[in-house]
Formats: structure tokens, sequence, C-alpha cells
């Protein structure tokens, strides 16, 4: 029987609530963002939410932009996208973007705080590897090296860009903005009383608006048709 003392485990649990770690203070920090605003995540207003003091936090990250840099990792780590086949790969990059799609909607403003913040979110090894591959599909279906890294970083800005500005209204609706608002055509920052001198617009405001989903696949037409003009296929 060995004489030396067993090592001592950390308790997992506090007071009836499970003790803090980096990693966990990080991922309290993502499901805040689930239902908050960017701007209200504050290293006051997380503690207030975990149930401890804003002093707690400073245990286990430096500072606010220590959080989101821990949030953003967790965030980056999470996404486990579909396998890309060159032989169909059409619908395999259809589904990769649709996966990536409701990967940015689960944490919706992470993305926007990050570059807000100028946090990096491709600094996570899972992610890096994510990219990587992504280039290198985009190389055997017939792209240049070039156009295969312009290809990965459009699919990116395509996704974001469709999350952030169109998913998030419709995911959670600004409180200015009255549901009607939400679905009108054309959309609020495009009306204007001189109907006269906008014919289209006016013509417009006759449409059934689409639902986000709708839209995405238009967008996805798109794109997939903007990448094969651009292959040997």
């Amino acid at each position: 029987m060995s004489s030396h003392p067993a090592a001592r485990r950390r308790p997992t649990h506090r007071k009836g609530r499970p003790t803090l770690t980096r990693a966990s203070v990080g991922q309290a920090a993502l499901d805040f963002l689930d239902h908050h605003g960017p701007a209200e995540l504050t290293m006051r207003s997380l503690a207030a939410d975990l149930g401890v003091s804003p002093r707690a936090l400073y245990n286990y990250v430096e500072d606010r932009r220590d959080l989101l840099t821990v949030a953003a990792e967790i965030f980056e780590s999470e996404w486990r996208p579909p396998e890309l086949d060159p032989g169909r790969w059409r619908d395999s990059l259809r589904s990769y973007c649709r996966n990536l799609r409701a990967h940015y909607r689960r944490h919706p403003g992470m993305t926007t705080l990050a570059l807000s913040e100028n946090i990096t979110m491709a600094r996570h090894p899972a992610m890096l590897r994510n990219v990587d591959a992504l280039i290198g599909f985009f190389e055997s279906v017939g792209l240049s090296l070039q156009d295969s890294y312009r290809a990965c970083m459009e699919t990116i800005r395509f996704i974001v860009g469709f999350v952030e500005l169109q998913d998030m209204l419709h995911d959670r609706p600004p409180a200015h903005l009255e549901p009607d608002d939400l679905d009108r055509l054309p959309p609020l920052w495009l009306r204007s009383e001189a109907d006269a001198e906008l014919p289209h617009l006016k013509r417009v405001g006759a449409l059934e608006p689409d639902a986000p989903d709708t839209l995405f696949e238009f967008s996805l037409d798109i794109f997939v048709g903007g990448i094969a003009s651009r292959t040997h296929d």
C-alpha cells in the first residue's frame, strides 16, 4: 500500500453551485449571449448571472477581453462541420453552409462582439483545421489555390453576414422594432414617402415577404453558382 496521500480532488460544487473554472466562465459568457445583447456582457453582469461577485471572475480571467477570448475559443471548438465530398461538391457545400449557419445562430452576437473587440475568431486548432480543410476542398473541385482561399473566406463572410444581419433580427428582434415592421417589404430603412420617384420599391411593397430560410437558400444558390463558374465542372 502506498504511503503517499491520495491527491485531493477539487470540489465540483460549492454551496449548491458548480465551482468556477476558466472554461466554465467562458461557457457562461456564451450562454449569457444567448439571452442578452453583446453590449450587455460585462464582468459585473456575468457575475450577477452566475450568482458570484465580480472579483470571483478575476480568479479565472484577467479582464473582459480575456473573458471574450475564452468564449471565442470555446465557440470555435464546438463546430463539427459535415464532411466535404468533392464528388458531390454542390450538395456537400450546401450542407456545409447550412451547418455553419446553424452553428453561428447558437450564439448570436459572438462574432460581432469579437470583431468590435478585435478578438480573433480563428485561433482554436479545431477552427484552423476546418478552415484548412475548406481551402483544400475548393482546390479539389478545380479552383486555383488563390481562388480556393478567396472562396473559403467568402464562405465565412457570407454565413456570418447573413446570421448577424438577417437571422439575428428574427431570432432576437430589437425592442424598438414592431413585429409587423420585421416582415413588411421593403424593409424600414428602404421606405420613403416619395413613391413616385421610387417606382420599383413601391412595387416591392406588394410582394409577400420571404422567411429567413427562403432568403438563405436564395443566397446559397447564388454563392454555389458563383463557385461553379470558376471550376472546371
